[in-house]
């Protein structure tokens, strides 16, 4: 799988062997214990809201293009980069605008560019994961999933290994909430896309990052980003 697994942190069972098959399984018992009401009932609720809201995202993503403006994938990205230009000041972005092709006008407004630069960004990052074995495996989980559930063919092991990618997504979501809430709480209102952050958590560190530095403080922040665009 390379680079990519460790940034994704799951694989597929059957494209990797024991090793996926043993980690899937163990991350979907814990997830299935979860939702048996081990942890108590109000997390048996939340899970049953979480697993609704990565099912829909996932089908959504693998279903169609994806840099199609409604891939839930693609809207995820533009909407991390957004909140990570809404910071920039307004030299600095026009700068990287410019680089980018994209009009800098007075007129234009500086969040119609935030956004354009958000859009043309996420283009070529959701490119890129779409290319990725990783990304590949994770459709084929999903139509394998599916076929199991139509057959009754090993559905008991196969709903047990995307349980285990439910709770990787789990675990993402709520490392996103703790490091930034604001954040978190816009991707759950905006049809739970936080649940499929842990897709995309590795490459876009370094805008998360940047994003948890202005919130902190955004005059180090803007004078951080002017360094980098003199």
């Amino acid at each position: 799988m390379g680079a990519w697994d460790d940034v994704l942190g799951f694989g597929t069972a059957l494209g990797n062997g024991m090793v996926s098959v043993a980690k899937d399984m163990y991350f979907g018992a814990e997830r299935t214990a979860e939702g048996l009401g081990v942890r108590g009932y109000d997390r048996t609720a939340a899970i049953g809201l979480e697993n609704e809201y990565l099912v829909k995202n996932l089908v959504d993503l693998v279903r169609g293009v994806v840099t199609a403006p409604d891939n839930p994938l693609y809207q995820l990205v533009v909407d991390i980069l957004q909140k990570y230009y809404e910071w920039f000041p307004e030299d600095a972005l026009n700068k990287v605008a410019k680089a980018a092709s994209i009009s800098a006008g007075y007129v234009t407004g500086r969040m119609v560019i935030g956004r354009q630069l958000a859009v043309a960004i996420a283009f070529r990052i959701v490119t890129q994961i779409a290319a990725t074995e990783a990304y590949q495996e994770l459709a084929k989980k999903i139509g394998m999933s599916s076929a199991a559930g139509t057959t009754g063919v090993g559905t008991l092991i196969t709903l047990v290994m995307v349980q285990g990618v439910a709770q990787r997504a789990s675990r993402a979501s709520q490392r996103l909430r703790d490091r930034n809430a604001a954040l978190w709480q816009e991707l759950r209102n905006n049809r739970g896309r936080d649940m499929i952050y842990f897709l995309v958590e590795g490459p876009m560190a370094p805008y998360m990052d940047g994003i948890d530095l202005a919130y902190r403080d955004r005059e180090l922040f803007q004078q951080e980003v002017r360094k980098l665009y003199q």
